[in-house]
């Protein structure tokens, strides 16, 4: 059995521009209080619920579910 490539390095060049403005767009939302969860943590919860997020960025959503294990 053979197991594919985790990602696709040519995908993640592709999607980087969009992704970091989304980051960068969300991020003083994640850093205001409440303080409930880790800015990290709500970043991610704020951001995967965008259905645009998981299909415009599918391998930096791979990435995310692999780095919050």
């Amino acid at each position: 059995m053979m197991v594919g490539e985790l990602f696709n390095a040519n995908d993640l060049d592709y999607q980087q521009g969009m992704f970091k403005f989304i980051m960068k767009s969300n991020a003083a939302a994640c850093m205001a209080p409440p303080f409930d969860l880790n800015p990290l943590t709500k970043m991610w919860c704020l951001v995967t619920t965008f259905r645009v997020f998981s299909s415009s960025f599918p391998e930096y959503l791979k990435l995310v579910e692999l780095a919050m294990v």
